[in-house]
């Protein structure tokens, strides 16, 4: 006889008070394998319950594999076997598994302004799309991105970038590390992809993560150097023509013209152009995509709205040559969209109705505020040892060059101590190159004018 004292708790059903007591006898070895348990009737009797409630208990037993059940025969103890306890190593406490850091003012990260955010237009819009749309929102998404918002981005590159493109080669995803990750299952695995150095690192370290072959190429005044390139035996190159982050170099005319006749001088051969910051060019129109002089269908254009719109947006893009599509659509076709449908459909009204450059044209102006104070802030100070500063005419950064002895590591390390947080632009250098050492990289797109007074105020102490 089994015979359990049951709680009665309020809201809890009896049979899983019995599941619990059993399941616990079970466990415990009080109950062992292929002993067999009381018919429903005689576990009903003895505990004051009803057959129902033990038949429920049983059933849950059975469903995870606690006992088994054999027709005529009754109910026994299933095979369990016992996980041996496995002794705890005692580890250091390390707090939260993510943290951002904080700092007083943070050059670092190429932040968006977040207070600039044109949140009466977008809550507009949001309840707009609620209002028009049911079912679309919550169907599966078309895996390419939404046939509204590639419409729209296909129209808004041609008003703004001089690209000509259907819209079924524009192909939307939540970041351009997603779509990088597609990208690369278009191409052999003995691919080998070139990087600009000093560059961006996010991009070799997506190539390291996909454990794809790349080799680093070096920069003149004019862009990429068309030498290295062609010794290095790359098929791919990752460039960033109308505003090379971290140096500010604009490719040169000759050097597009130069490079567009390497890709296409070999099938194999793709340009992908990153697209980042283009639209924050200051004192001059912005130079047609290097995309808008592809006849071959050698270039990819990459693009995102994090920089212009919000990170939290997470909406990129990037536009094939009709010749890669197809293999995209056969080597991705499993694949469902990363972006929520209801982002898509406000990202296309935004531009559709003109709110996006309208936005554009007040965070531009903004843009160019900054960076202007932030020159003549470091210009005022007469503490810090300055011999150039290249920038502000376009982008969200300027390069500050030093006349000091004092190392890269050593200034990073000073600065921090004094909360300002900041890269040299060795740090983004895939090889020693001595051009490049004493150069400061502040990225200032967040931060008002009082932060930057007492940030540069602090940098000036550390000399």
């Amino acid at each position: 006889m089994l015979k359990y004292s049951f709680e009665r708790k309020q809201g809890v059903p009896l049979y899983e008070e019995l599941y619990k007591a059993l399941k616990a006898d079970i466990l415990a070895g009080r109950l062992r394998a292929g002993e067999r348990l009381p018919s429903k009737r005689a576990m009903a009797e003895d505990n004051d319950i009803s057959v129902t409630t033990v038949l429920n208990a049983y059933q849950q037993l059975i469903t995870e594999g606690f006992i088994t059940s054999s027709e005529k025969r009754g109910y026994f103890v299933a095979e369990i076997q016992k996980i041996e306890p496995v002794p705890e190593t005692p580890r250091p406490f390390v707090g939260k598994y993510y943290k951002e850091d904080e700092w007083f003012a943070d050059f670092q990260s190429n932040n968006f302004l977040y207070n600039h955010f044109p949140f009466a237009m977008w809550k507009k819009v949001i309840r707009e799309i609620l209002s028009e749309y049911d079912l679309e929102l919550v169907r599966r998404g078309n895996p390419f991105g939404l046939e509204e918002l590639r419409t729209q981005i296909a129209a808004f590159l041609y008003r703004s970038r001089g690209i000509s493109v259907s819209p079924e080669c524009v192909i939307i995803g939540a970041g351009i590390e997603y779509l990088y990750a597609r990208l690369v299952n278009l191409f052999p695995e003995d691919t080998v992809y070139a990087v600009e150095t000093p560059g961006y690192r996010k991009i070799p370290d997506i190539y390291d993560a996909y454990d794809l072959r790349w080799r680093n190429v070096g920069m003149d005044a004019h862009g990429i150097r068309m030498p290295e390139l062609i010794s290095s035996g790359a098929n791919i190159v990752h460039v960033s023509p109308e505003h090379h982050y971290p140096l500010g170099t604009v490719m040169s005319v000759a050097r597009r013209y130069q490079l567009l006749n390497w890709a296409n001088s070999d099938e194999n051969r793709y340009i992908i152009e990153d697209d980042y910051d283009c639209e924050f060019r200051y004192q001059s129109r912005i130079i047609p995509a290097l995309k808008s002089r592809d006849s071959a269908g050698r270039v990819i254009y990459m693009n995102t709205f994090s920089k212009t719109l919000s990170p939290a947006v997470r909406i990129s893009y990037m536009v094939l040559p009709e010749h890669l599509l197809q293999r995209y659509i056969e080597h991705t076709r499993f694949f469902t969209n990363s972006t929520s449908s209801l982002e898509q459909y406000a990202v296309a009204r935004f531009l559709e109705k003109g709110y996006f450059e309208r936005h554009l044209n007040r965070i531009r102006k903004r843009y160019r505020q900054e960076g202007e104070q932030l020159i003549a802030l470091l210009q005022e100070n007469k503490r810090i040892p300055i011999r150039s500063i290249r920038g502000g005419d376009s982008g969200t950064h300027v390069t500050v060059s030093l006349d000091t002895t004092m190392s890269d590591a050593e200034l990073r390390k000073r600065s921090a101590e004094a909360g300002v947080h900041l890269s040299c632009l060795s740090d983004f250098c895939t090889r020693p190159d001595p051009r490049y050492d004493h150069v400061m990289v502040l990225n200032f797109s967040d931060m008002d004018e009082e932060t930057q007074r007492e940030a540069i105020r602090r940098l000036g102490e550390i000399f």
